[in-house]
């Protein structure tokens, strides 16, 4: 992959990012294997696209928030910045399109099992091709994304919980009322969520 290839995908997913995520929480509900619902809340904000690009800026003065107000404008530059040296660059690159949707295109959830020793995350959710990474903001707090990676969940989890609904609220929202995902074959009449999330208005 070419700088210049990379700069046309960064190019078209900033907007995409700030449309669809920047500012605004998800809510993922979750199944596990024994029925049990699980809530998990992650929030983004413009300074977490660096870490999803893999790119290596060459200039101390641009910071995160600059580097993605420069994608957004179309104004950084291949002198701006380099590949990582272990691949990890182009492997984001392939991915990140498919991530910049409204619920992520995820549909799992779980725990890093720590299967890929350079990488430090806590909770992953994607598909069979792509996935984000969550830690939690200061190590205590929000969960907010740090990574994302490419190839089949399942293998980078130690349980992969299915999501059933994703929902999405912007920062200045009190609740969530907006579902962006939905999964097929849900008795939703048997889903009890937990206190804190029982105003949600569940899927017919």
């Amino acid at each position: 992959m070419t700088k210049k290839e990379a700069l046309s995908i960064v190019f078209s997913c900033a907007p995409l990012y700030k449309e669809n995520l920047v500012d605004r929480s998800l809510l993922f509900i979750t199944t596990d294997k024994h029925k049990n619902v699980h809530c998990l809340e992650v929030t983004f904000d413009i300074g977490n696209f660096l870490h999803m690009t893999g790119f290596k800026l060459r200039k101390p003065g641009i910071n995160a928030r600059h580097f993605f107000n420069l994608c957004y404008d179309k104004r950084l530059t291949e002198a701006d910045f380099e590949f990582s040296t272990d691949g990890t660059t182009e492997m984001k690159m392939r991915v990140l399109p498919s991530l910049m949707k409204k619920n992520l295109s995820a549909k799992m959830l779980g725990d890093y099992n720590m299967s890929q020793p350079k990488l430090y995350t806590d909770k992953i959710a994607g598909s069979l091709s792509a996935c984000m990474g969550f830690v939690r903001d200061g190590g205590e707090g929000r969960f907010v994304p740090n990574t994302v990676l490419e190839g089949d969940i399942r293998t980078k989890v130690k349980a992969a919980d299915r999501i059933i609904a994703t929902y999405r609220k912007s920062r200045s929202e009190e609740q969530y009322s907006e579902i962006v995902f939905t999964a097929k074959k849900v008795e939703w009449g048997k889903i009890v969520l937990p206190d804190e999330y029982s105003y949600l208005v569940l899927p017919e």
